[in-house]
């Protein structure tokens, strides 16, 4: 009999040498890391009081849509910027950037929190910046790839997010989980997509979103601070 054509063929990629700074990056990535990201539903707790979003498969489209047109693209492209150009003007540039006052403090607050913590632990001397500027400098100073970052970047991003939805509205673990592997060859698309961009392809068309983040600044009550 031949044994070998019930032998299961590994479709999965051969694997491949790891560079140990990728620990690096998983860790100022990771929900451990002292950023308050759990504090910051990115205006999804507005979305979700109006019914904007109300299951899975309107949380997936929401956050594809953030990805490929709205903040999770345009982080990417400012952190991209952050590996090369001056962090202090990309950071101004970034922040007149934002639709909202509330996103504005999302960015600053959690930005503060990487700053300090990686200055005390790696040595950096990172200056104030906002998250996704703080992250691509950082990145930049030790060394690490850019589009690895930029792909673990928007992966802690949606995990962050689908966190958040999971505390306001009935979305299971599973479900989450589905959410997001759903949405990983979304996250490569737009690092690939964004790898030669500028300050000139910054735009957002995730209207809604921008409106909900807006709206979310006199919600009450609330759990959440965006």
């Amino acid at each position: 009999m031949d044994t070998d054509a019930h032998i299961p063929t590994n479709t999965w990629p051969q694997r491949m040498h790891i560079d140990g700074r990728f620990l690096i990056l998983t860790q100022w990535l990771s929900p451990s890391f002292p950023i308050g990201a759990f504090a910051w539903s990115h205006g999804i707790e507005n979305a979700v009081r109006d019914g904007w979003i109300d299951d899975a498969e309107s949380l997936e489209e929401w956050l594809c849509t953030c990805l490929t047109e709205g903040s999770g693209r345009a982080d990417a492209i400012w952190l991209r910027l952050a590996f090369e150009g001056d962090a202090d003007a990309i950071d101004r540039q970034a922040r007149a950037f934002m639709p909202s006052r509330e996103r504005l403090a999302e960015a600053a607050h959690q930005g503060t929190a990487f700053r300090r913590t990686t200055n005390a632990v790696w040595g950096l001397e990172l200056p104030e910046l906002i998250l996704p500027v703080a992250v691509g400098r950082a990145a930049s100073e030790v060394g690490l790839d850019p589009d690895m970052t930029v792909q673990l970047y928007l992966q802690s991003f949606l995990s962050n997010l689908v966190a958040a939805a999971q505390r306001l509205m009935p979305l299971g673990q599973t479900e989450g989980q589905r959410v997001l592997a759903a949405l990983q060859p979304t996250v490569t698309q737009v690092t690939e997509e964004i790898r030669d961009a500028t300050v000139d392809d910054i735009f957002s068309n995730a209207f809604l979103a921008d409106i909900a983040s807006m709206r979310h600044e006199t919600l009450e009550p609330r759990l959440f601070q965006s």
